[in-house]
């Protein structure tokens, strides 16, 4: 097992349309762990969500979120990133974020269609400023 540089773990979230799974603490404690689809801009790992989801409730009283990628081929790689994330409700940032989301996810789709569907649905962009990142390689 390798640690991963910065440059690695950028490198392997952003490969292809990678899912994440974002884990949340739930108002009676419990964890939730959902798949997403994000971007990677600078220190920020950005996806979106509905406010109204469990994922928004839960980001809107406690920000904290940990998100792991991970490799289902020989040999595996994984990267768990922590940080906090906000909901920003900015319609410019939303189409933007949507229309990088759509491109990465759903190629087959027009890009501002897809984000202009999210934003009419009511979603919002999460962004979570990342503070802690633990990435492995070799694994097995």
């Amino acid at each position: 097992m390798t640690v991963m540089s910065d440059d690695e773990w950028r490198e392997f979230v952003t490969e292809g349309s990678r899912l994440g799974n974002a884990a949340i603490c739930r108002s009676n404690g419990l964890p939730h762990v959902t798949p997403i689809c994000f971007i990677i801009e600078g220190d920020q790992l950005i996806f979106t969500t509905h406010p109204g989801s469990v994922k928004g409730r839960s980001i809107a009283r406690d920000g904290r979120v940990a998100v792991s990628v991970s490799d289902d081929a020989h040999p595996y790689r994984f990267a768990m990133l922590e940080g906090e994330a906000a909901l920003s409700d900015d319609p410019d940032d939303f189409l933007r974020v949507g229309m990088a989301i759509g491109r990465r996810y759903m190629p087959s789709q027009d890009p501002e269609e897809f984000s202009r569907s999210l934003a009419s649905a009511g979603f919002a962009v999460a962004r979570v400023h990342i503070t802690n990142v633990i990435a492995h390689r070799d694994l097995g």
